[in-house]
């Protein structure tokens, strides 16, 4: 398991318990928690089964494992990728569990992994993506958990559902693997929506229900445009991804801040350093997918005046309440 954050620790904790040995290794943020054996994200010691490496022993973390998964924020990625890719060996199974949209030339974390493997070191090879409403601490608790494993080719893909799956872990596996990482990523973006809805006013469940059924819609127009089908938006990937992202988690704090009238600047330096993929993957797919595909004049800009309203309010100056407006444009 590569990176010792809530997710990859929750992972590592799980896959443990089914059985599994795991080397879980930490990047350079991860120091403390491999030093004390303790995630405090997820309120959990770290079991001794669970073989912990720092930084510096990424080679010994990865000698004769079969799986590597990738549990690293989309920021850290490109690094993290080309430091391991050395050590990686074909026979091994690789597993993408971040969401995000890449630097270009890439438009997936995925299609990024593949080709640092490839270029620095030597292995040609598919990465799996998982998808899905997974979130760390009920993994934890074991609580009810269901995810989706892609790739193009069968072989790794079902492999990782046998390998994940458990009492409380279902997988179900799919080849929409363009169409699961980008629903992994835009519904980062559509969540910041619903946390500015909650800033703006308690007790908004219906905002909050017609935020969500428009961003669902809007999802569904940019993964089909990108090849991705309908099904998987309206899956675990999609839908089951935007609902849990949208009860908790960092995209929707951020979000529930600028609604309460903080600056974007200021609701940054509030989330305390806290990695918030939904604002860069807001600008990201606006100015790699929607923008192209305005030029091409495959779409209209009224097509998707949710994505529009939130780019508006995180990199163009707006305040939060114009999200209000965006509604009455559909």
């Amino acid at each position: 398991m590569l990176g010792a954050g809530a997710m990859g620790t929750a992972l590592s904790f799980h896959l443990s318990k089914i059985g599994h040995k795991v080397n879980l290794w930490g990047t350079f943020l991860d120091e403390e928690i491999i030093k004390t054996r303790r995630q405090k994200k997820v309120d959990l010691s770290i079991p001794e089964e669970i073989r912990v490496f720092p930084f510096e022993k990424v080679e010994d973390a990865l000698r004769e494992v079969k799986f590597v998964i990738f549990c690293i924020s989309s920021e850290g990625v490109n690094y993290i990728s080309k430091h391991v890719a050395p050590y990686i060996k074909d026979e091994m199974v690789i597993v993408n569990v971040g969401k995000g949209i890449a630097d270009a030339p890439f438009l997936t974390l995925c299609e990024l992994i593949e080709s640092n493997l490839e270029r620095y070191g030597g292995i040609k090879k598919e990465v799996v993506a998982m998808g899905g409403p997974a979130r760390a601490p009920e993994i934890v608790r074991g609580v009810f958990t269901e995810v989706v494993f892609s790739s193009i080719k069968d072989e790794d893909g079902k492999i990782c559902c046998e390998v994940f799956q458990g009492k409380s872990f279902k997988t179900n596996f799919t080849k929409d693997k363009r169409g699961v990482e980008l629903c992994a990523a835009i519904k980062n973006g559509y969540a910041i929506s619903i946390g500015i809805a909650e800033g703006l006013q308690e007790f908004c469940n219906n905002f909050k229900a017609a935020l969500i059924s428009h961003a669902v819609g809007e999802m569904t127009k940019i993964v089909q445009l990108q090849g991705g089908r309908l099904e998987t938006v309206t899956g675990l990937a999609g839908v089951g991804d935007l609902y849990v992202t949208s009860q908790a988690g960092r995209n929707r704090t951020f979000g529930k801040f600028l609604g309460e009238g903080m600056s974007v600047e200021e609701a940054l330096d509030k989330m305390r350093g806290e990695t918030v993929e939904g604002y860069s993957v807001v600008d990201r797919i606006k100015k790699r997918i929607l923008d192209k595909l305005l030029q091409e004049k495959k779409i209209k800009k009224e097509d998707f005046p949710l994505l529009c309203a939130l780019h508006k309010i995180l990199y163009e100056g707006e305040v939060a309440k114009i999200i209000r407006d965006a509604l009455s444009d559909f």
